[in-house]
């Protein structure tokens, strides 16, 4: 079956080893159009899932552009899980008079090199400085997709800097590469693979890196949600889907496998060029940077994802995007990411990553050049 944007894929369970009978059919919300995402495409693709869920289960993957709408999703009750940054998931798991949703895993992390990034256009100064930025973002028309992990980003830089934008547009990442390519746009944060398709490191060359998430101390960390009655009501499928995530990531993480994991990943993100989905996810962003990681993977929650996942909360309330100060005492909960992770007989690289990093390679290295 051809694959594009809208197709949701279902696969069925073959594996005797997986453990007791069901019949159950679940949905996964995921973004194929994010690189927090792209473990999803190799659970699907190799089908890791199938030796850790219950027998007969059946497992639907469902496609949206951005966090928000996979967050939507989870609130009507049409997936048990999901794949997003940490703003939207802060934003979803406040929702708790609606559906009850657990913050369990983490799904990578950066210092902000995957969606806290300003864009400006190609034709901007060359700063010298951040805060010579800032003075040039004044009275500019900039954009993000709001409720994102960039419109976090850009709020936490225009509120340390005293941005006083002409416009802040509420624009979805394929509406910001548009506009970009038409003009209408001086700046924006969006995320990977959109940022390094448009800018001049390997992709269109109609924008330009000026920060990074340093800028503004605003790290990128990726989320995996699960619906609280999916964990209660079946405990052996959510554990199991879990361990296929971690299955996932070790994957990705392996060096030798860069090329396959694009390879997978380019059948659910259409229409963007491989070379750049590898340097989405395994480049150097921005390519100046000093720091060559690119991003780490720990799966359970560290100190540094536990102090990020604490400072959203009290930011988006009193950004008036949330109604409550902080979140509920059970939602943060990486109970099953540590289960599983001890099960599997792994052991933590470090005290930050406890599956390991990724360090960001220049163009010239991708595979697919």
């Amino acid at each position: 079956m051809k694959r594009v944007y809208l197709l949701v894929l279902t696969l069925a369970v073959s594996f005797a080893q997986a453990g007791p009978v069901s019949a159950e059919s679940f949905t996964i919300g995921f973004q194929p159009y994010d690189t927090i995402s792209y473990p999803v495409a190799v659970n699907a693709e190799l089908g890791l899932w199938k030796k850790y869920m219950p027998e007969g289960t059946e497992l639907e993957f469902s496609p949206a552009l951005q966090g928000t709408i996979v967050a939507n999703n989870m609130l009507a009750g049409k997936a048990v899980a999901g794949y997003m940054s940490i703003m939207p998931a802060t934003i979803l798991a406040s929702k708790d008079d609606q559906a009850e949703i657990k913050i369990v895993a983490s799904l990578g992390m950066s210092d902000g090199t995957r969606c806290s990034l300003v864009l400006v256009r190609k034709d901007a100064p060359e700063f010298k400085s951040v805060e010579e930025l800032a003075r040039w973002l004044d009275g500019k028309t900039i954009a993000a997709p709001k409720g994102s992990a960039s419109d976090q980003y850009l709020r936490r830089f225009f509120n340390k800097y005293n941005v006083k934008p002409k416009e802040y547009l509420n624009q979805s990442i394929e509406v910001i590469a548009t506009n970009f390519r038409t003009g209408k746009l001086d700046a924006a944060s969006a995320w990977e693979p959109t940022v390094s398709r448009i800018a001049d490191n390997v992709g269109e060359g109609y924008v330009r890196i000026a920060a990074d998430g340093s800028a503004a101390d605003n790290y990128d960390l990726g989320i995996l949600v699960l619906r609280n009655d999916f964990i209660q009501n079946h405990p052996e499928a959510a554990k199991g889907y879990v361990r296929s995530e971690l299955e996932a990531q070790r994957f990705v993480l392996d060096p030798k496998n860069q090329k396959e994991v694009i390879e997978m990943v380019a059948k659910y993100a259409t229409g963007i060029d491989k070379n750049i989905l590898w340097y989405s996810i395994y480049g150097q962003v921005p390519v100046d940077r000093k720091d060559p990681v690119r991003e780490w993977k720990s799966f359970y929650f560290n100190k540094l994802e536990k102090e990020n996942i604490a400072s959203v909360a009290p930011f988006l309330y009193e950004e008036k995007v949330i109604a409550v100060p902080q979140l509920k005492d059970w939602v943060v909960d990486d109970s099953l990411a540590r289960e599983v992770f001890k099960e599997a007989g792994y052991t933590p690289v470090d005290d930050k990553a406890t599956l390991g990093y990724i360090y960001g390679a220049k163009p010239e290295d991708s595979p697919f050049k």
